[in-house]
């Protein structure tokens, strides 16, 4: 058939499915709708190519998910209908029990498979005739290409690395490690002299810890496992390969290039004489004889998916798009083809279209690798959540990490509310996240502390204490806050702590003397306290109230200063910024915002809040194991380093923070840059900003509210202490 003819058939196809596309899409007039993921930085092409699809009246219409995720719930729940996934999201998929149908193949080359992974060794640890891997490897130079980072694309995931792994190595599994270090501890043991270049855990305290207490995996490295190691990555094992190892796997495009064996290698190549491909049968191959490798594992190309209904007018139009010259096209076929990010690839159609496990199956190892077993007993890490739209967020959390090998898995739990969570964070059952507001009550009430925090580099994206009055107030300086109103988001919050400790500092006030310090005191919360009413009319007086119910929170704060109800709020200076730019219509009080004014402390005239923290924190039991303390921060972190604001794809399958099923702040704060150790606040520009709260609570000279809080051991419930502090409180 000519290529005219060829083309002519292709477009018959396109016309003769595209009638049925408009009966069966989701969108307007039964339009396609493909769900989009928008890219980061040069990766970004909704803004540019959808609006093209919509003025050419193309049939299809886009609709901009989160993540690849979200995009697949929105598949599922019958909203759009079509979009680009990746071979894991398909895993996903099929754990999550979404009904979708695999369309086409986004292929690149013409070959099968996007990536095929081989094993080289070195001829000098073969022996004549067919043996065992395990008789081969063991006690030889691995040359492992590591797992990826931040910065890698092409990098193998700890699933796939694992898996590689487990074919040769016995599984490990001793109780009193964790299980970073039992795979760790299985590799050394099992080879000898080697070099897995790169970090090991993303904690540098620990991982340093683990490169010297298994330096043998280092010895064989250039420069000690580290970062910029020549021996890193899957070049780089071909590298020491070459120069000091004796097996490595890596992909096989990567092995005909490094020794001169792909039609375009021209130059002086190391000799691939000096070494074969290693089967998992124990037997070998040439790297020169020029047939088909042994390939120990295939990953899959990224496909078109769909839904059922959907999907074969779907592949009938990714078919009408496998024309090399459609992404040149200025017009509504050039733009779906970006979209789709058809450049090269070729739509290789499915017939008939497939269910995920079915087309992973025709690659050899992949499917296999997401079955593996872990430990028995299994160690989970449950994550305590309030409600039904964070439990839904924490297991979609939960099934990506998985499917990226994160280990323990993370589970979900549900409770009714944050005390609950953290009850059971103190018998040791849970994880909990909670912001600044649980700082101390989370150390002081049930025993916990924090192991990492949700940290932003960006001073007024993090949680902060600011004293705001109204321009005509009068007040200037913090001493003349003596004797006015004062009106705070909560009792024994962030906002409470943070004035307590600097007015008991600056104006030598005793701890239980903020009564007497302010005129009048709005702080919710207190009336929750088990005392009389006459005592929590003090607190609680004059702060709004509906149907006898005391209202919290920053509005409330912030209301009460425009409405002239107090002379000083203590909020967060984020809340005052979108006040002053006026977005915060909703609210009838500020519509026609007035003007008013920070009251900045004389040693922090730079940045002018009372007291700064990081965005929120996760809570463990205080006497939790070293072991177990370092699984939490292994899983934590590297769940943020894939689906945190750095992951490693330009478009995430995943995304921590941000927007879930429409709303912002679900599980963790939008503004999140990273998660991170204590040592956050020891690094730069961390250690330069002044009255960090956190940091006062290690420190009990530098506050009294460990000094004489921690003791007290109340939960805002009926205590003997409880009763005996507040009559001191009130009889002063």
């Amino acid at each position: 058939m000519t290529t005219k003819l060829r083309r002519l058939s292709v477009i018959l196809l396109f016309l003769n499915f595209f009638q049925s596309a408009l009966l069966q899409g989701s969108g307007e007039n039964g339009n396609l709708r493909l769900c989009v993921v928008e890219g980061r930085g040069a990766f970004k092409r909704a803004s540019k190519y959808c609006p093209v699809l919509d003025a050419e009246k193309s049939g299809v219409e886009c609709v901009l998910g989160t993540d690849r995720l979200d995009c697949l719930r929105r598949i599922n729940k019958g909203t759009v209908d079509f979009g680009v996934f990746s071979p894991e999201d398909l895993v996903a998929a099929q754990w999550a029990n979404i009904d979708v149908l695999v369309t086409n193949e986004l292929r690149t080359r013409a070959r099968p498979f996007e990536r095929s992974i081989v094993a080289v060794a070195n001829k000098r640890i073969l022996s004549e005739g067919v043996t065992s891997l395990h008789n081969i490897m063991k006690n030889t130079t691995l040359c492992h290409p590591g797992v990826g980072g931040v910065e890698d694309l092409r990098s193998l995931s700890d699933t796939l690395t694992g898996y590689l792994e487990s074919l040769i190595i016995p599984k490990s599994c001793e109780p009193k490690l964790s299980l970073a270090e039992n795979k760790i501890k299985a590799l050394a043991d099992f080879f000898g002299k080697s070099c897995k270049a790169g970090p090991w855990v993303l904690d540098a305290h620990r991982d340093n810890e683990l490169k010297s207490r298994y330096s043998s995996l280092c010895a064989a490295c250039h420069s000690n496992c580290k970062i910029t190691d020549p021996y890193r990555g899957e070049t780089g094992a071909l590298n020491c390969l070459v120069e000091a190892g004796d097996v490595t796997w890596t992909e096989l495009d990567d092995v005909k290039a490094y020794f001169g064996l792909s039609n375009k290698s021209n130059g002086a190549y190391p000799n691939p004489n000096q070494f074969s491909y290693l089967c998992r049968d124990g037997s070998t191959q040439s790297l020169t004889e020029g047939t088909e490798p042994c390939v120990w594992l295939h990953r899959p190309w990224p496909v078109i998916i769909a839904k059922r209904k959907a999907a074969v007018a779907v592949a009938s139009l990714a078919l009408a798009l496998a024309n090399n010259t459609v992404p040149v096209d200025r017009h509504w076929r050039g733009a779906l083809a970006a979209l789709l990010e058809v450049y090269q690839a070729q739509p290789e159609p499915l017939q008939p279209p497939t269910v995920p496990m079915d087309y992973l199956a025709k690659a050899k190892g992949f499917r296999e690798a997401y079955s593996q077993s872990g430990c028995d007993p299994p160690r989970h890490i449950t994550l305590c959540t309030t409600s039904n739209l964070e439990r839904n967020k924490c297991e979609w959390l939960s099934e990506a990490g998985a499917v990226y090998g994160i280990s323990p898995p993370l589970q979900c739990a549900i409770r009714q509310d944050l005390p609950s969570c953290m009850e059971g964070a103190e018998r040791g059952e849970f994880v909990v996240q909670a912001d600044s507001d649980w700082l101390l009550k989370g150390m002081r009430d049930y025993s916990l502390t924090p192991i990492l925090h949700e940290s932003n580099p960006i001073v007024d994206q993090t949680h902060t204490v600011v004293a705001y009055v109204t321009e005509s107030s009068g007040i200037t300086k913090m001493a003349d806050m003596r004797g006015k109103r004062a009106s705070f988001p909560e009792y024994d919050g962030f906002a409470w702590h943070s004035v307590l400790r600097y007015i008991t500092k600056k104006d030598e006030v005793p701890c239980n003397g903020i009564k007497d310090y302010f005129s009048q005191i709005c702080a919710p919360g207190f009336e929750k306290m088990n005392v009389s009413d006459a005592t929590k009319d003090l607190f609680t007086k004059n702060c709004y109230k509906e149907n006898d119910k005391v209202l919290s929170g920053e509005m409330q704060a912030l209301r009460a200063l425009v409405e002239g109800k107090t002379d000083i709020a203590f909020i967060r200076m984020e809340t005052y910024n979108l006040y002053a730019a006026n977005k915060l219509t909703e609210y009838a009080w500020a519509k026609t915002p007035i003007r008013i004014l920070p009251i900045c402390p004389e040693e922090n005239t730079k940045y002018c809040f009372i007291s700064w923290s990081n965005l929120g924190h996760i809570f463990v039991n205080k006497n939790v194991t070293a072991m177990r303390r370092q699984e939490i921060i292994n899983v934590f972190t590297k769940l943020d380093q894939l689906f945190g604001k750095n992951p490693p794809f330009h478009t995430a399958m995943f995304s921590m923070y941000g927007s879930f099923n429409h709303q912002m702040g679900v599980l963790f704060h939008n503004n999140t840059w990273k998660l991170t150790t204590d040592d956050i606040l020891r690094n730069h520009p961390y250690d330069k900003i002044p009255l960090n709260f956190e940091r006062s609570l290690t420190n009990s000279t530098d506050s009294c509210q460990l000094a004489d809080l921690t003791n007290f051991g109340a939960k805002l419930q009926p205590t003997v202490w409880l009763l005996l502090s507040l009559v001191l409180i009130l009889s002063r």
